[in-house]
């Protein structure tokens, strides 16, 4: 293999911007492992507020800002639409919830806009159907507090051999 000063200065610099995408990649996958926990979490809370449920409830193809889902939730927060706006957003980002950019009046202002949400074929599995049926409570038992804590002592199961992590 050529050394860096046999191989001319073009070459050199497409290998390193290769390397450079590379770790870019690399970088950026390694970022999402560790946020991985934001995604569930998220989910959950949406499940938990009825998002999915006050969405469908405003018809098909509805399209609600986070003001107008959070004013149908039994919250007292004044900032509960901008927190429920980055908990949508999360959800948007993995393709759960569809989001828009609306300028307001219909205008392409870029400093006075909202972002109705609304539902997609996967966010429709969260939605109670008719028979009370969804698939929010097996994510309810997923992200509990136990079950969690049980994957914690996965390590200490591992180090310790007295120590059943699934156990209690």
């Amino acid at each position: 293999m050529a050394t860096p000063l046999e191989i001319g200065n073009d070459q050199k610099i497409l290998l390193d911007n290769e390397y450079r995408k590379e770790e870019e990649e690399n970088f950026s996958y390694a970022m999402q492992l560790v946020f991985s926990s934001v995604l569930p979490m998220s989910l959950q809370s949406a499940f938990e507020l009825g998002v999915f449920d006050i969405i469908a409830k405003a018809g098909e193809g509805a399209r609600l800002s986070p003001a107008e889902i959070a004013a149908q939730m039994p919250a007292n927060n004044p900032e509960a639409p901008a927190m429920l706006d980055r908990i949508l957003r999360v959800l948007a980002s993995h393709s759960i919830l569809r989001c828009s950019v609306v300028g307001e009046n219909g205008e392409k202002d870029e400093s006075n806009f909202h972002r109705p949400y609304s539902l997609n074929p996967v966010s429709k599995y969260f939605v109670t159907n008719e028979d009370g049926v969804s698939l929010g409570p097996l994510l309810a038992l997923v992200q509990d507090k136990i079950f969690l804590e049980s994957c914690y002592r996965l390590v200490d199961s591992l180090v310790h051999c007295d120590l059943i992590p699934f156990s209690s």
